[in-house]
């Protein structure tokens, strides 16, 4: 290997030199002009604010003058205050009020949408003090309202509700024990925590039958695995974007895998845009693979997959092995 000298490093050619001395004249000038210029310019003059500051007395308020400017305030502030609906307080139940409802009671527009997109989720306020859970509601919104939250007992509590359903959730019966009136619990669906379901094969219905788990939940799982062609293992239920590992974790042991996966990635027929759009491949990972085709031919199994080194480790080929065809 050819090696050079120290002086070569430090040659510089002529008109480099030249640069490199303007450029040290030009900082001692910059450097030197904050002190010569204090000795070059003369002494400045006293300033005068004699006239500047009688037109600003001119513009002051007597102090006889009183509160003259009170109905210009008056005029401001009625002009910038916002009229706020009358807030009223009745009897609700949390888990039917209506939206209109909430906001009659004093909640925002933002906090009544939230708890009906709680209620439309699968969940449920099962005693008053449930409400304050919520992050949306205040601590005096629910201390003026506490009084006001009439919720009925879960069956099996040993006491239910006949409550009325009009739409203004006024009218409440009062509560019966099971000696008076028996409760017919055939007429209650309950989720049955026995059940089996075929991750695979399962519908939106289908999963809604397992505790914790209600429309929304559901079909985020069913369009997740469409997405993915199935599932090959229940674990990946919990990859679902937004699913609490709690909720995941509870509904382990109701799942099972009798079908398997459905729709897989034909790694020698697929375009670049069919590459990327599976959940388990990046936009970089995806067209790693289809230059790779592209230059090396067709792939003849998952160890000739393997050999693609860039963009992957042994995690994500774990996840791709069960997804890739070769047809």
């Amino acid at each position: 290997m050819k090696t050079y000298s120290l002086q070569e490093y430090f040659y510089y050619t002529r008109l480099e030199r030249n640069a490199c001395i303007m450029l040290c004249l030009l900082c001692a000038m910059a450097y030197s002009l904050p002190l010569i210029y204090p000795y070059t310019s003369p002494p400045d003059a006293k300033l005068d604010f004699s006239e500047a500051h009688q037109l600003a007395m001119a513009f002051t308020p007597a102090p006889n003058a009183g509160n003259a400017m009170a109905p210009y305030a008056n005029f401001r502030s009625h002009n910038n205050a916002s009229p706020r609906q009358a807030i009223e307080t009745f009897a609700f139940d949390p888990n039917t009020a209506s939206k209109d409802d909430l906001i009659r009671l004093g909640f925002s527009s933002r906090t009544a949408q939230t708890i009906l997109n709680y209620r439309e989720k699968g969940g449920h306020f099962y005693k008053k003090e449930d409400l304050k859970r919520m992050y949306t509601i205040r601590q005096e919104d629910y201390e003026r309202l506490e009084a006001f939250v009439q919720i009925p007992p879960r069956p099996g509590s040993g006491k239910y509700a006949d409550y009325s359903k009009n739409t203004d959730n006024q009218g409440f019966a009062t509560n019966a024990s099971f000696e008076d009136k028996p409760f017919a619990m055939q007429t209650y669906s309950k989720k049955n925590t026995s059940t089996l379901v075929d991750i695979n094969a399962a519908t939106i219905e289908d999963w809604q039958q397992i505790p914790g788990i209600g429309p929304g939940w559901a079909k985020r799982i069913v369009n997740f695995r469409e997405k993915l062609g199935g599932f090959a293992v229940p674990q990946q239920v919990g990859e679902t974007f937004g699913l609490p590992d709690s909720v995941f974790q509870k509904m382990l042991p109701q799942m099972q895998t009798n079908t398997p996966v459905f729709r897989k990635i034909k790694l020698n027929a697929a375009t670049l845009d069919e590459l990327k759009a599976h959940p388990y491949l990046s936009s970089f990972q995806a067209t790693i693979l289809f230059n790779y085709r592209l230059q090396h031919g067709s792939y003849a199994d998952f160890a000739s997959v393997k050999k693609v080194k860039a963009g992957f480790n042994e995690e994500d080929w774990a996840k791709l092995e069960p997804y890739l065809s070769y047809e």
